[in-house]
């Protein structure tokens, strides 16, 4: 950093602070809060003119640094004019002293020792020659410049204590205004402090006011209650015979309810006479909901004596009683709408129950004379209806449901959807009465099983409520659920189609005599098979025209021809009492009708064998009718997991008991010991009866028969030792088995032919049947010439097991009969459709 300040001799002129402004008295004035606590000082002086500034010097501009005052003496010297400073700036400058020692010896150099500290003469602009004699001039420059000026400073300087003198007194008048406000603020202090005071004792005065007022309130509250009494008292003394539709009634009940629930609260428990005020509330409750019911019942009698009246003088039909009805339905629901909201306490329900009493009695003489009449006029020996058990069902159950929706709309018009429902179908099973007195004997004494089952299916499809359907709420209030009310006449029906059926079962399937054309069998099948029906119906009605199929009947001659009757009449059976009766009710039914169906085919295969003294026939005609049977029940649903059936066996205690009676140690010590031993517990004795797998066993045996048979007859030649011996020592060993066969298989296929319609399950049983010979000539030939060790007379002409299968094969040709059917054809020769045709 250079020490440069040895140049600046004056101090430049300071720049002038403004000068503050004088507070005026009138606004020390203005902020005293009160009038005598004015000032009485002398008033300020005027406000005096501002003294001007002094002159600021035209200074040049100080140079900060070594190169500044090179600029700055640049500019000077290139003035223009000045041709002079034209030739300083090719003067070579000399070097900036470091220190003021090195000043003063650079003037020593130039002016001499003793010029060096000692004061020079002024010099000119034109003695400047370098930077030293610049720093002289300046100094001279600004010395003439501050004495030029010392009257304007000394202006300034009075001026500047006038202003000091200003701000003194400014000063004193400060201290003094606070002062004063300092008293103020002592005197609002005690102002405040009082204040409060005052404050604190109103609001403790408000507090105690509102509490006690808080109190009164409470007590007036808590005493309403108990002045509520007399006056109800009072009402209910002399009521009225209109009073029950009155408003007032119903404020009265209004503020009962209030009354019984601050009664009944637990935190008001503890008040005194709450015990004794409660009871005599509920008896003015139960007083009110008694004269509603008097009210109900009285009304309800009037207008019904009066619909009566009008009847008797035929003034009134049918529709105008409902609407007579209807037009005071409004009035005596609100009324009795006031008991069913306070059902919670038990004698309000036995109030409304004799309500609904009322209501059904009256209902109930007007309505079940108009219901007799009708049942008598269709039951009646003129009427079309009085023979046809459906159609009488239909006219009657027709006739009453109508009055049943309109008891059920009118009973909900006089009482509220929200309770009631067991009532209501209380009383419309009533009005259903007259019906369940008619149709109950007809379904007794009725024998027709397709009448029983057209009833059940009436019933089910047009008065039941389908609870799959997603259309129907099963838990809809509003909607009469008809269903319910004719479910004993249903049940009925359902109890009366099983005992025909187990009647049907035993008449007709168990002890079924057949007669000679019964028996006739292949013929029945071989006119069955020319007959022009290209494929077989349905085993079960349709379900998605259920009324063709209440009128129509099975024609087992056309629908099942060549069957078995027995057979015929256990699938219509079935078809007929599917989905009518209960499903696990059905299945027990179906088991014991599959069981007398499979023991009577048994049985028909015996006397089939003795009338024909042939066993092929008994065999295939087994096979066929329990193929049959077997594929007609897949369309069932029949539950084979039967449950089992539980007897209880005496016989152990009733022969121990005779053998101790024999003997006379009936009453011994040891005979009471046997017997406790013995025979004191009867035997539980549990029998699974399981239709399928009975059938499946008399299957699979019937066809293992039929092969034996078929195999014997073909491999007769090769049976037993001596057989095997004289056919080894031939010339052909296998030549008695090929001659059976070739002779035999056209007769077996003839035979499957007759019997069996399906192409693949007749080749099957040709199948197997070669398969069995196949089976009987390896053990002929492994017996003979390998265990023996035998030689053929020609072991050219001797076929081993595989050579004789493969012309076994070629014989039977059966290969390319199965082979040629596809997937699809096999699944379908297996399965049974739904609607069960083969």
């Amino acid at each position: 950093m250079f020490d440069d300040h040895w140049y600046n001799h004056t101090s430049s002129a300071p720049t002038p602070e403004p000068v503050p402004k004088l507070r005026m008295e009138n606004s020390l004035r203005n902020q005293s809060p009160r009038p005598s606590m004015e000032r009485t000082s002398s008033p300020a002086p005027k406000p005096r003119k501002a003294a001007p500034t002094p002159p600021e010097a035209d200074v040049p501009r100080r140079p900060k640094s070594h190169n500044d005052l090179r600029s700055l003496l640049s500019d000077e010297f290139s003035a223009p004019g000045n041709n002079e400073a034209t030739g300083l700036e090719r003067i070579q400058l000399p070097p900036r002293p470091k220190s003021r020692n090195e000043m003063y010896d650079l003037k020593a150099a130039r002016w001499g020792r003793g010029k060096a500290r000692g004061k020079k003469a002024t010099l000119n602009l034109g003695d400047i020659h370098d930077e030293l004699d610049f720093a002289d001039w300046y100094g001279d420059f600004e010395d003439q410049l501050e004495e030029s000026n010392v009257d304007e400073y000394r202006l300034f300087a009075e001026t500047l204590d006038s202003h000091l003198n200003t701000c003194h007194n400014l000063i004193s008048s400060t201290d003094q205004a606070l002062k004063i406000l300092e008293d103020l603020k002592s005197s609002f202090t005690t102002v405040e402090s009082q204040t409060s005071t005052f404050q604190e004792s109103c609001s403790s005065l408000l507090s105690k006011q509102i509490h006690l007022q808080s109190l009164a309130d409470s007590v007036a509250t808590n005493l309403q209650p108990f002045t509520e009494l007399e006056p109800i008292t009072r009402q209910l003394a002399r009521p009225g015979s209109d009073f029950v539709k009155s408003p007032t009634f119903r404020e009265m009940l209004v503020r009962l309810d209030h009354c019984l629930e601050w009664m009944n609260d637990p935190a008001h428990r503890e008040f005194k006479e709450v015990e004794t005020y409660a009871p005599k509330f509920r008896q003015c409750m139960t007083r009110s909901m008694t004269l509603i019911r008097n009210y109900f019942v009285q009304s309800i009698r009037e207008v019904s004596d009066e619909i009566i009246e009008k009847v008797k003088k035929k003034q009134m039909n049918d529709t105008s009683q409902y609407a007579k009805f209807r037009i005071h339905a409004p009035a005596l629901r609100d009324i009795v709408y006031e008991i069913e909201k306070r059902c919670g306490h038990e004698e309000y329900i036995s109030l409304l129950n004799e309500c609904y009493s009322s209501f059904a009695s009256v209902r109930q003489r007007m309505i079940l004379p108009l219901i007799h009449k009708r049942m008598q006029e269709l039951s009646s020996p003129g009427s079309a209806t009085s023979k046809d058990l459906v159609a009488f069902a239909r006219s009657a159950i027709s006739f009453t449901r109508s009055i049943c929706l309109d008891e059920f709309e009118l009973f909900y018009a006089y009482f509220s959807a929200e309770r009631g429902d067991t009532e209501v179908y209380n009383f419309l099973e009533t009005i259903c009465e007259p019906l369940y007195d008619y149709i109950r004997p007809k379904i007794i004494h009725e024998t027709n099983l397709i009448k029983l089952c057209e009833l059940c299916t009436l019933l089910q499809t047009r008065y039941m409520r389908d609870l799959e359907d997603p259309e129907i709420d099963p838990f809809d209030r509003s909607q009469l659920d008809f269903g319910q009310l004719i479910q004993s006449t249903l049940q009925d029906t359902q109890t009366r189609i099983v005992f025909r059926a187990q009647a049907i079962v035993r008449d007709e399937i168990e002890y079924f005599n057949p007669k000679p054309e019964d028996l006739d069998y292949p013929n029945k099948c071989v006119r069955s098979r020319r007959k022009s029906e290209a494929t077989r119906p349905n085993a079960l009605p349709s379900k998605e025209d259920p009324e063709n199929a209440e009128g129509a009947a099975f024609d087992t001659e056309t629908m099942f021809t060549g069957w078995y009757p027995t057979l015929r009449k256990c699938i219509w059976l079935l078809s007929k009492i599917y989905r009518l009766v209960n499903e696990s009710v059905f299945d027990d039914l179906a088991h014991t009708i599959v069981h007398a169906t499979t023991a009577s085919l048994l049985a028909a295969s015996q006397a089939l064998l003795k009338a024909r003294s042939n066993p092929a026939d008994s065999h295939i005609f087994l096979i066929r009718h329990l193929l049959l049977l077997k594929e007609q029940l897949v369309a069932f649903d029949i539950e084979f997991a039967h449950q089992p059936d539980v007897n209880i066996d005496f016989s152990t205690m009733t022969s121990t008991f005779s053998s101790l009676r024999i003997r006379g140690s009936l009453f011994s010590p040891t005979g009471i010991f046997e017997l406790v031993k013995t025979a004191a517990m009867p035997k539980v004795i549990t029998s699974m009866l399981d239709a399928k797998t009975e059938l499946d066993t008399h299957l699979r045996a019937a066809i293992a028969q039929f092969v034996d048979h078929w195999r014997n007859r073909m491999t007769e030649g090769i049976k037993g030792a001596s057989n095997r011996l004289a056919a080894a020592d031939s010339p052909d060993p296998a030549a008695r088995v090929k001659t059976a066969v070739e002779r035999e298989t056209p007769l077996l296929r003839k035979k499957v032919g007759e019997y069996v319609d399906d192409r693949r399950t007749g080749e099957t049983l040709v199948a197997a049947v070669m398969e069995a010979v196949i089976a009987a000539y390896k053990e002929y030939y492994e017996d003979v010439f390998i265990s023996q060790g035998k030689q053929p007379r020609n072991p050219a002409l001797v076929l081993d097991g595989q050579a004789f299968a493969r012309w076994a094969e070629n014989v039977f040709d059966i290969g390319e009969a199965i082979g040629d059917e596809d997937q699809d054809d096999r699944r379908s020769s297996r399965s049974v459709s739904r609607a069960g045709s083969v």
